[in-house]
């Protein structure tokens, strides 16, 4: 038995490398003759096989604009709020970088991560950037109503912070509540406060709650979530979950995400529509890894380990996009829709609808993909 075993096991890596070597270079043939062709992520036992990222060889870095010039204001006040996942962190990194903003607050939510588990990677490592004064708020285990939630094998790797090291240095504070500390970040600025969740809403929902009068000191909420036009990314990336129109960061907490849009509240989005039109490569890892900076470096050593992990040929840093349009809108023009929030469970629970009502989101839908590369090269690379 035990030698049919390994013959068995065997045949399962020998088909999986005859894979690898002719499925996954060959993308872009496949695609020519009409056939979609099929990658393989993650490590033994939780591979998984998903739809290649479309090839984009014509995605040149251009030459960045200048970056912003600071008002007498200084710069804008901003909370992080990610559910733990590698894009949230880069996107986190570059923000740390931008001098358009000052983060204020990182605040975990249930997603990709175990909020209790992510909170101290991210205080450990605002630490060791020099950043120690950065509090770090910890969200609920599980979304306001309902058990979605991100395969065990994906939050395992967030758990381990994907095996990336860091720079980090010993945390004198302990972090709080998130909706607490949302509540206490924006009522003591003395500007409005920008809000960025890369992840669900549950955090946000939860701080509108416990205090609804935060809404007057909020600039606006910058989300990367939801797919408009089109389909969602749940199905195609576990087939277990039979949902193919929502997109997961609304999925794991429609109620929540419902409440935000709901709330009068300005948002911006960044659905897959236009955070899927960027592939970032090798090119851009190689990059960053030239900066200066531990920000930019680590940056680096996760736009690798993606590619390692997911596809050679190029991948999508969802959260990266939405932060790049959040410093700069003009990459990407604004298209202002009314979009409702399906939560009733079922098939199409989390989906991202367009209504005719009156516009509650200002959406990008068609970046300049060169211009935001070299957005991120200026900040990530220097």
């Amino acid at each position: 038995m035990k030698r049919k075993g390994w013959i068995r096991f065997g045949i399962v890596i020998g088909s999986l490398a005859i894979l690898l070597i002719l499925i996954w270079p060959a993308a872009r043939l496949w695609r020519r003759l009409g056939i979609e062709p099929i990658c393989i992520q993650g490590t033994l036992p939780d591979l998984k096989f998903v739809p290649c990222p479309s090839p984009v060889a014509d995605q040149p870095v251009g030459t960045p604009r200048p970056l912003p010039t600071l008002s007498n204001q200084g710069p804008i006040p901003l909370i992080v709020d990610d559910d733990g996942s590698p894009d949230g962190t880069v996107a986190l990194l570059f923000f740390l970088r931008h001098p358009l903003f000052e983060v204020k607050a990182v605040t975990i939510s249930s997603g990709e991560a175990h909020p209790e588990v992510f909170a101290a990677h991210i205080q450990k490592l605002l630490a060791g950037l020099g950043r120690p004064g950065i509090p770090v708020g910890i969200g609920r285990a599980a979304p306001l109503e309902g058990n979605n939630a991100f395969p065990d094998s994906w939050r395992r790797a967030s758990d381990n912070f994907w095996g990336v090291s860091y720079p980090e240095a010993t945390v004198s504070q302990q972090p709080q509540p998130a909706d607490q500390l949302i509540v206490e970040t924006i009522l003591g600025s003395t500007r409005p406060v920008m809000v960025f969740v890369s992840g669900t809403h549950t955090n946000l929902a939860e701080a509108l709650r416990l205090n609804p009068g935060i809404a007057k000191n909020i600039q606006a909420v910058n989300v990367m979530g939801g797919s408009l036009h089109v389909p969602g990314n749940i199905k195609s990336a576990w087939p277990a979950i039979d949902n193919s129109l929502a997109e997961w960061n609304i999925w794991v907490d429609p109620v929540a995400a419902d409440e935000v849009f709901a709330s009068g509240l300005q948002i911006h989005l960044a659905p897959l529509d236009s955070t899927e039109q960027i592939l970032w490569t090798k090119a851009d890892a190689s990059n960053w890894s030239s900066s200066t900076t531990p920000e930019g470096k680590l940056a680096a050593d996760f736009l690798k380990w993606m590619l390692n992990s997911r596809s050679s040929q190029g991948v999508y840093i969802w959260d990266l996009v939405a932060a790049i349009n959040t410093a700069d809108p003009a990459l990407c023009p604004p298209v202002s829709l009314s979009v409702d929030i399906l939560t009733n469970p079922g098939p199409d629970q989390g989906q991202t609808v367009i209504t005719d009502q009156s516009p509650n989101t200002i959406a990008c839908l068609d970046p300049e993909a060169d211009q935001m590369k070299a957005l991120a090269a200026d900040v990530l690379g220097r």
